[in-house]
């Protein structure tokens, strides 16, 4: 079992649940001796940020989309897709999105991937809305992500954002969205507003033009 060192710690809980935990003044190592694989932290700039565990809507909808993508990008053989466990570093900085796209698997150690996603996608939630559209948002590009989707179910809105094309937001209520970061990949985005969402087997079928 790790040893944690000793650490003058700063919590700061943002005062609703779910919630945001923030861990003040960590360094990298405190950072990997405090988290595991069972729990979602991120780490920028000496703070440690903590997920709650996510509602059954937002997993809900996580397990849709990495279902149609893992299944497209394993057809396609163009890398792996992770879940939201799974770190990328940049830097000292390390983030876990709700799911991303590696398309060259030799960036990817025991412990997490080397450098920016092609694809990143976030399902906002009541507690990481105002941490993932704020400085989460603004070290993604930073980072170099080259492509980021923001679901938010609650505006029924998929904001897609391209490193291209500035990650000047696209908009897309329903109709086709068309991922240019996994090449040939797309979803409709109503289909995330229904509930229950549809069937994976029926989507995948669409997406094939079946």
């Amino acid at each position: 079992m790790a040893t944690v060192p000793e650490t003058r710690v700063q919590v700061k809980v943002q005062p609703f649940h779910p919630y945001l935990l923030r861990l003040y003044e960590i360094s990298e190592a405190e950072f990997d001796a405090l988290g595991d694989e069972d729990l979602k932290a991120e780490y920028m700039d000496g703070v440690m940020i903590v997920h709650s565990p996510a509602s059954v809507s937002h997993e809900w909808r996580v397990a849709f989309l990495l279902t149609l993508l893992n299944l497209y990008v394993s057809e396609q053989g163009r890398g792996i897709v992770l879940g939201g466990n799974a770190l990328f570093r940049v830097g000292s900085r390390r983030f876990a999105p709700d799911i991303m796209v590696v398309g060259d698997t030799t960036r990817a150690t025991s412990k997490e991937i080397e450098g920016p996603p092609e694809l990143a996608i976030e399902v906002l939630s009541e507690s990481t809305r105002d941490y993932d559209l704020g400085e989460k948002r603004a070290a993604y590009r930073e980072a170099g992500v080259r492509e980021i989707w923001w679901v938010d179910a609650e505006a029924r809105v998929v904001m897609v954002e391209r490193q291209g094309e500035g990650y000047v937001p696209e908009r897309i209520h329903e109709g086709w969205v068309v991922s240019e970061a996994v090449p040939g990949f797309r979803i409709r985005a109503e289909w995330l507003w229904q509930d229950p969402l549809p069937s994976v087997i029926r989507c995948w079928e669409v997406i094939h033009g079946v």
